[in-house]
């Protein structure tokens, strides 16, 4: 009956345990940072395991342990219980709830996304007018709309690392004064850039605010990771980054009423849509929402709520993984110290001498031979490249595909170019939870046991989706529809379908990688297909020129063209990828 008694106390005690706490410190470990959570119950036995293990790796040391602790007796249990129960448990992180500050921070958030795209895509509009005003060609369209890319590529990881030694408050004012300086400085570098100074003032000012608004994404993460518990973060970033959405959306709505509104009135001629106006609106709305951010921002809570507390922390690299965040944001641990306060690691003295040696170390420590030479990490590559070759050419040229083949004007070609977008955002929703389900029913229902196969077979079928959809829907809009609502329906179809990739590479870094060198990863994926999206552009206003001679060719062309990356960047996939984990 002994073994029964002692086997019937283990559980009751045990589950005892987990009703009352889900996460334990180690006593030993207690006044460092907490390793490793253990049951109370075989906290001497559970530490002793864990530093054979970490120090000795003794296989036969740990077998005597495991012995140990299967053949606890009664009175040995009660002795551990009585040691252990003097340890406090952890506050867990589904006890803890944002602070009431962040809010207007979450709001603020939210509102620079929106202010991000709504002057991004402003100008996808306003060349229309710009160039009829200055008699731009096709390839100088080109330069001009990919000038942004250009900045952002070359800006993103130096942001993501700066984020680590300076203030994310101060960091985020200063990339939104800016870019909204940029944004009020576009009409006067568009005017220097027709008098003799070549392209050089206007490009070089967008690229500026494409390079400033590359703040963003990293200096929120890192808000993010000061203010909200890691199991709300995840719909807490659904919240802001909704801002990009709505503020493509409004900028094809907004932007056309706005230039009606500042013909005659912004410097331009009265018969001249309005276009300076639009930049000098978008530009004070980017300075007022400074104030507020001034205000009311704060890198961190006032009180120390342990928000962020990470078990078997390790520092490392990070990012959102969505879209183009190629930045790389250096992870902290949260420690105990021995006053009992929650302090980041490497804060903790508030020597940035010291974050930045641990950003070095870790960049060393990284596995770049093994990423080079991983077929799946190609295959990442180029099915992103190939996926922002098409999609930069649609959000830059859309409404001028619209103006020059249909004849429609400013207005008409933004509202047409309204439609894809939504597609974009009903794919990219639609795709995450298509794939889970895939991936359980697969798997027999069982979310614990999906297979290295099946994870691959559906990350195959969604980039597949994503990349021979479009091809198919553009291959079709080469032939240049009669009716303006055929072609907006493939364009639609085209950006839909896209956005799939979300259960394709965009959930492929996660499986590859481990938390380690998941963000390091996306970011080598994804830098060049910024690079190659950006150049995507301007080879698009050059191959318009070359074929301008003949009605509709050049179109017929630039379709065709990005049919065929899109078909070459699906096969690159489906030969190379697998789900396989190489980097932990």
């Amino acid at each position: 009956m002994r073994p029964l008694t002692s086997l019937l106390l283990h559980a009751a005690l045990g589950l005892l345990c987990v009703a009352q706490c889900s996460a334990f410190v180690c006593p030993t470990c207690v006044s460092r940072r907490p390793t490793h959570t253990i049951n109370p119950l075989r906290s001497q036995y559970g530490h002793e395991r864990f530093v054979l293990q970490q120090q000795l790796k003794n296989e036969i040391e740990l077998e005597k342990i495991d012995a140990i602790i299967t053949n606890d007796d009664k009175e040995l249990l009660l002795s551990i219980d009585n040691k252990t129960t003097q340890a406090q448990p952890l506050q867990t992180t589904s006890q803890q709830t944002i602070d009431s500050e962040f809010y207007p921070i979450l709001a603020l958030c939210f509102c620079v996304t929106l202010l991000s795209a709504l002057d991004r895509v402003a100008m996808s509009i306003a060349i229309l007018p710009i160039s009829a005003e200055f008699g731009y060609t096709e390839t100088i369209k080109g330069q001009i709309s990919s000038a942004v890319s250009y900045g952002y590529g070359a800006a993103i990881l130096p942001i993501g690392l700066a984020v680590s030694v300076i203030s994310s408050r101060l960091l985020m004012m200063v990339g939104v004064f800016l870019w909204s300086m940029a944004t009020l400085g576009t009409p006067l570098m568009a005017v220097l850039s027709n008098s003799g100074y070549a392209l050089f003032p206007l490009i070089s000012i967008r690229a500026m605010m494409g390079a400033a608004e590359a703040v963003v994404l990293p200096t929120m993460q890192r808000i993010l990771a000061n203010w909200v518990p890691p199991e709300k973060k995840a719909t807490t970033l659904a919240i802001i980054l909704s801002g990009f959405q709505l503020g493509t959306v409004s900028a094809y709505l907004v932007s056309p009423w706005l230039m009606d509104q500042m013909s005659g009135l912004d410097g331009g001629a009265v018969d001249i849509e309005g276009w300076r106006g639009m930049f000098y609106i978008y530009g004070i709305a980017g300075l007022a929402w400074l104030i507020p951010w001034y205000l009311l921002a704060k890198d961190s809570p006032s009180a120390n709520n342990n928000i962020g507390r990470i078990e078997d922390c390790t520092e490392t690299f990070v990012n959102t993984m969505i879209e183009d965040d190629a930045s790389l944001v250096f992870q902290e641990c949260v420690v105990e110290n021995d006053a009992g306060d929650i302090t980041k690691d490497n804060r903790a003295d508030g020597n940035s001498f010291n974050r930045i040696q641990d950003i070095q170390l870790l960049v060393k420590s990284a596995p770049w031979t093994d990423f080079l030479r991983s077929r799946g990490v190609w295959g990442m590559m180029l099915a992103h490249a190939a996926k922002n070759f098409e999609l930069y050419n649609l959000l830059a040229w859309t409404p001028t595909f619209f103006s020059e083949q249909y004849g429609l004007n400013t207005k008409e070609s933004a509202l047409f170019s309204i439609g894809p977008s939504i597609c974009g955002m009903i794919g990219g929703l639609t795709a995450g939870n298509l794939a889970d389900f895939m991936l359980v029913k697969l798997s027999s229902g069982d979310s614990d046991n999906i297979t290295t196969e099946t994870r691959t077979n559906v990350r195959k079928l969604f980039q597949s989706v994503a990349l021979f959809g479009p091809a198919t829907c553009l291959y079709l809009l080469s032939s240049l529809p009669e009716q303006a609502t055929t072609a907006q329906i493939l364009l639609g179809g085209a950006v839909g379908l896209q956005a799939m990739d979300a259960a394709g590479f965009g959930a492929a870094t996660q499986e590859k990688a481990g938390e380690r060198w998941a963000g390091l990863l996306y970011s080598m994926t994804s830098l060049p297909g910024v690079m190659i999206g950006s150049i995507s552009v301007s080879v698009t206003g050059q191959i318009l020129d070359r074929m301008s001679n003949v009605e509709g060719s050049g179109w017929t062309t630039v379709f065709q063209l990005n049919s065929m990356v899109c078909v070459a960047g699906a096969f690159c996939f489906l030969f190379l990828y697998d789900s396989k984990k190489e980097f932990d």
